[in-house]
């Protein structure tokens, strides 16, 4: 997996294989974990019932869920066909109909506005991020494998929630916060490459802790870094992980739900943080996420937000009609 950082690799790459995909990411929690909300927006969607069954039905699609109290309260899911879609090439841009993510020389605007099923309930979230002063990262072009970027993991952020049933409003909330915002893309699916992965994050005092693990797979990374107060992204070195409290999902998911993590920094400095998923907020026949508890260093506590997920499991047939669920599909 090629690794790489800041804005401008944070647009579209048009990969156009079968399978190939690119996804835009986002996520928000308020200060005490009450409120959270997570959007991606797709170009190839690697989870979508369509695509995995016809590896040449491309489409555009979103991806909304909202949280109170670790409970997801609302949640959409759906595709457009790619004409109905614009993805920049030279900047990060992407909308839809249903939502979009917007670049402009003060930050970056990502919303989804989506029905949460076929019985009149919708929703609304609009997240802005303030583009923080961060170095000058060199563009990478991209067109084999797949890449991670780390777009801007740490930025202050606006948060707008609104969710309507079908009589009228029922929750219209705001809240400002750190957010985190990446992208992924690969020009081939994903259970090619990949068996599982670990990925989280946590927003501390000074600095912002990722990890990504993808265990048992053909392209294994194992990358755990800092992103400090100004963006600038340091991958640590001699990294050692611990895996503990194994668990077993309803759905047959053979995970842990804690995550020790270590890492040298460049000044020779050892950072130290345990990962520990408490909350399940989602929990699928492929992933579970969860609100995750942090302790960093040994003296800070922190929540952050952090998924198991079973990549093998999207290639094998019977996993689609669970899929297809929540699929809203725009013709």
């Amino acid at each position: 997996m090629h690794i790489l950082s800041g804005l401008s690799n944070d647009h579209a790459h048009q990969l156009n294989a079968p399978g190939a995909y690119e996804w835009w990411y986002a996520d928000a929690l308020d200060a005490g974990g009450e409120w959270g909300v997570v959007m991606i927006l797709f170009r190839g969607m690697p989870m979508s019932p369509d695509y995995l069954a016809e590896a040449r039905s491309m489409t555009g699609g979103y991806a909304l869920s909202v949280y109170y109290r670790g409970v997801r309260i609302a949640f959409a899911f759906g595709g457009h066909p790619l004409q109905e879609c614009r993805f920049d090439v030279s900047q990060p841009g992407v909308s839809m109909p249903s939502g979009a993510l917007e670049c402009d020389p003060e930050g970056i605007s990502m919303h989804v506005d989506a029905p949460c099923g076929t019985d009149g309930r919708r929703a609304r979230v609009n997240l802005r991020m303030t583009k923080d002063t961060a170095p000058l990262v060199p563009s990478e072009t991209h067109t084999e494998g797949h890449a991670w970027v780390l777009a801007s993991a740490r930025t202050r952020a606006q948060v707008s929630i609104e969710i309507d049933e079908a009589h009228g409003p029922v929750v219209r909330h705001d809240f400002a916060g750190i957010a985190y915002h990446d992208h992924n893309m690969g020009s081939r699916a994903m259970p090619m490459d990949y068996h599982d992965w670990y990925w989280g994050r946590c927003h501390g005092r000074d600095a912002t802790y990722v990890f990504l693990l993808t265990r048992r797979s053909v392209d294994n990374v194992t990358w755990f870094g800092r992103v400090t107060s100004d963006g600038r992204v340091e991958e640590l070195d001699e990294v050692s992980i611990k895996f503990s409290r194994r668990r077993i999902s309803m759905l047959g998911l053979i995970h842990h739900r804690r995550i020790r993590l270590r890492g040298r920094d460049r000044s020779g400095h050892v950072h130290e943080v345990i990962c520990s998923n408490d909350t399940v907020c989602e929990d699928g026949p492929f992933y579970q996420r969860y609100i995750s508890s942090w302790r960093i260093n040994g003296d800070e506590s922190a929540l952050g937000t952090s998924e198991y997920m079973n990549v093998q499991r999207l290639a094998q047939p019977w996993i689609r009609p669970f899929l297809r669920l929540p699929w809203m599909v725009s013709s």
